[in-house]
């Protein structure tokens, strides 16, 4: 009896069964546990969670959870505004955003809309927003470049004495103010242009807390000639009106805002403290006062004006409250010499030499509150701090790579003088090295004239 072959399936063939042992044997990457993944999400750069957060539904829901943890967008971006079209800095009309963590550039969602790229500008950068002046509606808004989220704030024009606006020829607008407000002036008219607010009336703006832990927070302002502080409380139900902190004498130099506290530096180094605790406005807790008795910060200070102006920046870091004090040569030729600006004018060429600005050193104190006085530092060790018109912030070097330990970063805010020349203003940032004491660039734009100048951006994109 013949015997007949049952048809049927081929046996598998040793390549299927290699294949098939290696899938089921791979890890199920979108099947990690959530807490796992959260864990490694939390080491990898803003760039990279961003692309994980695309890889499926499941990653994309344990990446929200990030925002729980204040380390990750502790991180400064440098945001570059379009440019005016005065500008020689560049054509191009985008919004950009430069990763320090790997040198490249990237581009903004938010860089079509008309009204915050060129009807509008920043006057603070904090916790992932910015905070920007409709200058031809003259009011304030908070706004997050990533999300879009944008909270309206309360009109200024009573509170900044505007009574009137008006229109030039060129179609600038033309503002002016009321005599108790333009008396404070250091310019002799009471008429100003739109664009001059950033640097005549707002000098900077901060928010007390994230909005996306809080939705109840504070915008916090240095405004007005005489550098007043102004507070107004955002919450559910929409923007209180502003009010004055009264207690301490003006000029102000910065703000900063940790921990529930508002710190104040004042004229001579004072520094007041108000607790942000209250839902409805802040309460004065401590005044320091005459603290410039520390001879290294007289030092550093007490250098001709004429050849030099200072900064002074509030910084939050692990070593406590720090502060940062810039020194910026007022006119300084390529081999790095400060000069007069007398020197400026030559026998050999009709039109004086073009000096600009720039930023030639850092000191750096902390407060030591037990004794009411700053000390001086040698070294930020393995930290850096980032200084210009933003809300001051210090990072650990080792969580950021391509970030320089024992540095400052800092952008352009010398906002007396960034538009009174149209061949430099808004240049002025690089890194300097507190141990060597160098400056080098860390990103190059095209010319010297970049206008608005570029800021540091904590990048939240919840």
């Amino acid at each position: 009896m013949a015997i007949k072959r049952m048809r049927g399936p081929s046996p598998p063939s040793i390549a299927n069964t290699e294949a098939r042992r290696r899938s089921s044997s791979m890890p199920k990457w979108g099947q990690l546990v959530g807490d796992v993944l959260l864990q490694i999400l939390n080491r990898l750069s803003f760039v990279d969670v961003q692309r994980a957060k695309t890889v499926c539904l499941h990653w994309n829901s344990v990446a929200k959870q990030l925002k729980l943890y204040t380390k990750f967008h502790r991180i400064p971006w440098l945001l570059i505004p379009p440019q005016d079209e005065e500008s020689n800095a560049s054509s191009d009309t985008s919004t950009k955003l430069f990763s320090i963590e790997d040198g490249q550039l990237y581009s903004s969602k938010y860089a079509t809309s008309k009204e915050i790229c060129y009807q509008s500008f920043c006057v603070g950068s904090s916790h992932g927003y910015m905070i920007s002046i409709n200058c031809e509606r003259n009011n304030l808004f908070v706004f997050n470049p990533l999300t879009e989220k944008r909270t309206e704030l309360p009109a200024m024009d009573t509170f900044l004495g505007r009574i009137i606006e008006d229109m030039d020829n060129g179609g600038e607008y033309l503002i002016k103010f009321a005599p108790e407000a333009a008396s404070d002036s250091r310019f002799y008219r009471g008429w100003t242009c739109s664009r001059q607010l950033r640097e005549h009336f707002i000098q900077k703006a901060i928010l007390s807390c994230d909005p996306c832990h809080n939705k109840s927070y504070g915008v916090v302002l240095i405004c007005c000639q005489n550098s007043k502080i102004a507070f107004c409380q955002c919450g559910d139900s929409g923007a209180m009106s502003w009010m004055y902190l009264e207690g301490m004498d003006a000029p102000f130099h910065d703000i900063m805002c940790h921990e529930n506290k508002l710190y104040v530096l004042a004229n001579c180094g004072s520094l007041a403290v108000w607790d942000l605790g209250s839902d409805s406005f802040p309460v004065s807790t401590k005044t320091i006062t005459s603290l410039f008795c520390c001879a290294s910060l007289r030092q550093t200070l007490n250098v001709s004006s004429d050849l030099y102006n200072s900064r002074l920046y509030l910084v939050e870091s692990p070593g406590g409250v720090l502060l940062v004090v810039r020194r910026i040569g007022e006119f300084v030729d390529e081999e790095g010499r400060v000069l007069h600006e007398g020197d400026l004018l030559t026998d050999k060429a009709a039109e004086p030499l073009v000096c600009a600005y720039r930023t030639l050193l850092f000191g750096l104190f902390r407060m030591d509150f037990d004794k009411e006085t700053w000390v001086s530092m040698k070294s930020l060790d393995d930290q850096a701090v980032f200084v210009g018109g933003n809300h001051s912030a210090s990072v650990l070097a080792c969580d950021l790579p391509g970030c320089e330990k024992n540095s400052v970063y800092f952008t352009d805010d010398y906002w007396e003088r960034m538009n009174e020349d149209y061949l430099y203003g808004g240049h002025d940032m690089g890194v300097y090295n507190l141990k060597d004491k160098s400056v080098k660039h860390f990103y190059q734009l095209d010319a010297l004239k970049i206008q608005p100048p570029p800021c540091w951006f904590l990048p939240n994109p919840w």
